[in-house]
């Protein structure tokens, strides 16, 4: 199971974190990856100026905005997902 972690603190908020959690959640079905991810909110990551921050497994990725998030399921989650 893949652990990805949206930042949804104060800045990641105003700088479109929930807009990017409902981009991953339809990214990941799309991908058909539903039950091979966990999605979940996170407070703060302590990098507030670099937001939004997403975690996925233990690395943390910055300035996730809509143009990144289908990337990050192709190049980063996908693969760890159907290893």
């Amino acid at each position: 199971m893949v652990k990805v972690s949206i930042c949804v603190g104060s800045a990641c908020h105003m700088k479109g974190a929930y807009a990017t959690t409902q981009l991953f959640q339809d990214e990941i079905a799309k991908a058909g990856l539903q039950g091979k991810v966990e999605l979940s909110a996170s407070f703060c990551m302590s990098n507030c100026k670099d937001g939004p921050c997403v975690k996925i497994n233990d690395v943390i990725h910055h300035h996730v905005d809509k143009d990144r998030v289908a990337s990050l399921i192709a190049e980063e989650i996908a693969p760890l997902a159907n290893a």
